[in-house]
């Protein structure tokens, strides 16, 4: 795997640690992104579940989920873009599969883009790993 679509499930991960499961591999994954092993692309709407979840989530205050934001953009992770082609893609995907469409959109970027699926959410995995290249993060490797 050279280039994975991480879903928010993973990224949480790598900035909130409080009773976390997975939490190693997730933290290798970034590792292996930061040490340029690892391409990692996200769909724009993982920062609007990322920010929920500092919200609602996490117990931050606002200046926390500030700068937990800003470290998020530091990264420097690609961000795709919503067009068309992707937004009927998940339609399809979530009719498909029983799967949200919020979830779908990440199925849909993986597909779109041949690169793998790695996700925290048993469900997604369950659902759409048999057809899909899905890698649920608590079975992956070092």
């Amino acid at each position: 795997m050279n280039t994975a679509v991480l879903d928010t499930s993973v990224i949480i991960k790598w900035f909130y640690h409080e009773n976390e499961p997975d939490l190693e591999p997730a933290l290798l994954l970034r590792e292996a992104y930061l040490q340029g092993e690892l391409d990692v692309i996200i769909p724009d709407l993982l920062i609007y579940e990322f920010g929920n979840f500092l919200r609602f989530g996490s117990g931050m205050t606002t200046a926390q989920m500030d700068e937990t934001m800003r470290n998020l953009w530091s990264l420097g992770l690609a961000v795709y873009p919503l067009d068309e082609s992707l937004s009927q893609e998940m339609a399809r995907i979530a009719g498909e599969h029983d799967l949200t469409v919020y979830d779908a959109a990440f199925l849909a970027l993986s597909k779109k883009l041949s690169a793998t699926l790695v996700t925290a959410d048993r469900l997604i995995h369950e659902r759409a790993g048999g057809k899909n290249a899905v890698v649920l993060l608590s079975e992956m490797q070092g």
